[in-house]
């Protein structure tokens, strides 16, 4: 009779573990399906992610391995990745609709801008974000969606590496900088009003304020570094969707760095590209039978 109770009482126990048990690989992989949904949407390309995991138990969650395609018709390497990215949070809070974050750090961020034939990805990029301008967020409308507001949101250890020349076959690699960003900070990313009361942003939002703040960064840093038609292209995209500076945004780079990188580094870089190119198509008519210049007697 005692074996009989005890395995009575030991079967609930048992199904209350396994039910943990799938509670928490659920749990990773819906978060995991929310992250790429939400940047997928909108960036208007492919955003992956390798892992998620929630501590339900700690009130903590990480996630490393995000990457951004690149928009098609550019290089096969990433727009954007991520190294890491972590937060601290309360179990009560992951109950609400809007989740209070105190702090969300990313971190080893890398952004690849690409000019190539009179057009660029990051103006595909921002274009696609115009449709979060406008207020919307969801791509299923009247969808409850869980919302975030984020006492700070720090992005730390950022490349952010442009291509200058997009010359084909490599050649390209002559002309490209790449411009380090220490830090960047923003505070109170979805609060409104006073005190704890804020609409939160969706993760759509919150992958769009991502990406305007690392562009942003590029141009407010870029300048002597960068061409003037890139500088004014992310600056004129960047207006039309929003002023970050709302959220306190600070960019932290080592100025001595910058300083080095613009002077005049791009241009030279750009001159390179050219000669190179220049160089590789006179060995290539060379080769070819009577396109070689005759040589003055």
């Amino acid at each position: 009779m005692f074996k009989k109770l005890a395995f009575i009482v030991l079967i609930p126990v048992v199904l209350l573990i396994a039910a943990a048990g799938v509670a928490v690989f659920s749990i990773d992989s819906i978060a995991k399906r929310g992250i790429e949904s939400g940047g997928t949407y909108a960036l208007g390309v492919p955003t992956t992610l390798d892992s998620a995991s929630v501590g339900i138990l700690g009130g903590t969650f990480s996630m490393s391995g995000l990457k951004v395609a690149n928009p098609p018709g550019y290089g096969s390497s990433p727009f954007m990745s991520l190294g890491s990215g972590g937060v601290a949070v309360s179990l009560s809070s992951l109950r609400e609709p809007v989740v209070q974050l105190p702090r969300l750090g990313l971190d080893n961020l890398s952004v690849s801008l690409e000019k190539k034939g009179g057009t660029a990805n990051y103006n595909v990029i921002l274009d696609n974000l115009k449709k979060l301008s406008s207020g919307g967020s969801s791509k299923k409308s009247g969808e409850n969606e869980k919302k975030f507001v984020i006492k700070e949101l720090s992005l730390k250890n950022i490349k952010i590496g442009v291509d200058l020349l997009g010359a084909p076959g490599g050649v390209g690699n002559l002309a490209k900088v790449t411009i380090p960003i220490d830090e960047i900070n923003l505070q109170n990313v979805g609060q409104t009003g006073t005190g704890v009361a804020g609409t939160g942003v969706t993760m759509e939002q919150l992958s769009s304020i991502i990406v305007q703040a690392v562009l942003k960064a590029a141009a407010d840093k870029g300048g002597g570094i960068l061409p003037a038609e890139i500088l004014g292209e992310l600056q004129g995209g960047l207006a039309s969707l929003g002023n970050l500076d709302q959220l306190g945004m600070k960019v932290l780079a080592d100025p001595k760095v910058l300083e080095n990188l613009g002077a005049g580094k791009a241009t030279e870089a750009i001159e390179q590209g050219k000669k190179a190119v220049d160089d590789a198509a006179k060995k290539v008519t060379d080769l070819i039978p009577g396109m070689k210049p005759k040589e003055k007697k």
